[in-house]
Formats: structure tokens, C-alpha cells, sequence
């Protein structure tokens, strides 16, 4: 399947210097990959020779001349870097920054660079047949996520951001058909202001803009195991204490 990959990567990690780290969170160690190594991991069955890859990063982090190595490294041909000079209102606009290097009429998946998901776990082919969306997801506790609700015929009704309206957490990967669909569903939501959450453009409440126009999302539900959220630093410990043959890499 060619794709559209937006991977946003574009806040300053401060968290992580402020817990002593001395790099940017991307480039933190862990059992022998980079944070950026382990989320470019769980794409490995989206990322194909002909797939497009645009990270989208903040310019004083520095970060597209480790990009396009490691991107290299990862044998990906078509790999764009945007530069910006300030952390946005929130990762929607970080992807909708994007817009210009999309192909239109070809599928947006949109990432972030601080989960690993078991890769065996992630497929194209787990994307249910019509779906215009698609939102993996895990059960877990809390309310810091973004949820999704179905109905009866396990298609999505709502989707919400930390507010819980069902026990189906993003894992923060979110899919569109067309990435055209991603770029007017953006324009028409947050053409409301009060769409914004705490000042925040989130992705996940922009799929009840396609739910209202008629549009299909479907997710996954992925085991709890296979998704290792690394954001801060008390995950990142988590994440270290694990033993690496646990990991699911092959």
C-alpha cells in the first residue's frame, strides 16, 4: 500500500531535559534503539519503497540531519523533513503543516515519535474493508487519552479527547483513507473554535467531522503488551525495566 507517513516530532521534550537527559527525547537510548527507532518500528508493515515520509519538526531541536541518517538507514526513499520555528497549538496542525508534500488522493497515516507498538500488531490489512478512518487502540486505565465510542456494528460514533467515553484508548496512530480527507476534515472542525480542547487541536475529535458528513472509522484493539507509550520519563523507565526478548521484534 503506498502512504502518505506524517510523523510529528515537533515539540521540545522538556520533560525529558529536565529529568537530567541531555538529547533530544528522539535520540534517547533504549536497549540498543533510539525512541526514533522504536516508532519508526511499529510502522514497518506501512512502510514500503514507494511510501512518502514527512516528519515534522521543531527547527530548534535540530533534527533533519538525524532524520534523513536514520531514515537512510531505514532504506525509505522518499522522505521529506519540515522545519518549524515554533511548537504549534497541537499535533493536528503539526500533520496539517504537511499538507503540501501529501499525495491527496493517497491514505495519511499520522504518528507520533514516542510509542512503540509491536509491529506484528499493525497491519494494513487490519483496516476494516470501507472504512474511511481507522484509530488502533488499547484498554487501559485513565483519562489522559483520546477515546473512541462504537455502536452496535463496531463503527466509530464519537471520538473524544480526555474525556472517557468508552474503554478504547488511541494508541496515538491515526489513519485516513485519502490524506485530502485529513485536510478538509482539519479546515471544517476547527473552523469552530470550540472544537479546540484546553487551546489544542487534537486529531482524534476531527473524525467526528467525516462521522458527521456520512464517513466510516473503524478501529483495532490492540493487547495491552504490545503497546509501550514512551512520552515521559517515568514511561521511558517502564519501557527499560523490560526484558528486550519481550519485545516482539522479529
Amino acid at each position: 500500500m503506498s502512504v502518505n507517513i506524517v510523523i510529528t516530532m515537533a515539540g521540545r521534550g522538556s520533560r525529558f531535559y529536565e529529568a537530567g537527559y541531555t538529547v533530544p527525547k528522539y535520540e534517547i537510548p533504549a536497549h540498543g534503539k533510539s525512541l526514533f527507532d522504536w516508532s519508526m518500528l511499529s510502522l514497518r508493515n506501512f512502510l514500503t519503497p514507494d511510501s512518502r515520509v514527512i516528519f515534522v519538526c521543531l527547527e530548534e531541536n535540530n533534527s533533519a540531519e538525524y532524520v534523513r541518517k536514520q531514515s537512510q538507514a531505514l532504506g525509505l526513499r522518499d522522505v521529506h523533513v519540515i522545519e518549524i520555528s515554533q511548537v504549534t497549538d497541537g499535533q493536528a496542525t503539526s500533520a496539517y503543516l504537511a499538507r503540501g508534500l501529501c499525495r491527496p488522493d493517497e491514505p495519511l497515516l499520522i504518528y507520533n515519535i514516542d510509542t512503540y507498538v509491536n509491529p506484528n500488531a499493525l497491519r494494513p490489512e487490519f483496516i476494516r474493508e470501507g472504512a474511511d478512518g481507522w484509530v488502533p487502540c488499547f484498554q487501559v486505565p485513565g483519562e489522559h487519552w483520546s477515546f473512541v465510542k462504537l455502536g452496535d456494528d463496531q463503527w466509530a460514533t464519537d471520538l473524544a479527547e480526555k474525556q472517557r467515553i468508552s474503554d478504547f484508548a488511541s494508541i496515538g496512530l491515526y489513519w485516513f483513507s485519502r490524506a485530502e480527507d485529513y485536510e478538509k476534515a482539519y479546515e471544517r472542525f476547527f473552523a469552530d473554535s470550540q472544537n479546540l480542547v484546553r487551546g489544542e487541536r487534537y486529531i482524534a475529535p476531527l473524525y467526528r467531522q467525516l462521522i458527521a458528513e456520512g464517513r466510516k472509522v473503524s478501529i483495532t484493539d490492540l493487547a495491552v503488551d504490545d503497546v509501550h507509550v514512551l512520552g515521559t520519563p517515568a514511561e521511558l523507565n517502564a519501557f527499560l525495566q523490560l526484558n528486550p526478548k519481550d519485545l516482539n521484534v522479529d
